[in-house]
């Protein structure tokens, strides 16, 4: 393992605090996101990235609503299972990718 360095940085503690409430939310910490940010920043030769909470625009009822509606003017029906599985992948109890297995399991 390589030799690690500290690094120092002057940040207002509000700006800090809320950068660790964000990060925790994410599972991160303040020194796992810095070594990120500086890696990447490194293999890129620039700042790639953009990593944030986005809030959800649509409450999990809208979003259920309007893919139903969608199906209909295809003449498809929403069924309850795809209904829970839709919730579960909006409250983040879910992955797209375990999602894009079930799918494809049942074709």
């Amino acid at each position: 393992m390589e030799n690690m360095s500290m690094v120092q940085a002057r940040t207002p503690e509000s700006l800090k605090a809320n950068a660790i409430d964000i990060l925790d939310k994410l599972g991160l910490n303040l020194s796992t996101y810095i070594n990120m940010s500086l890696s990447q920043l490194v293999i890129h030769k620039g700042i790639p990235f953009e990593v944030k909470l986005n809030p959800a625009m649509y409450t999990i009822d809208e979003v259920v609503e309007e893919v139903d509606a969608t199906l209909r003017m295809e003449g498809l029906k929403l069924e309850e299972d795809e209904i829970q599985l839709l919730r579960m992948y909006r409250m983040g109890k879910v992955s797209g990718d375990d999602l894009r297995k079930r799918i494809l399991q049942e074709v």
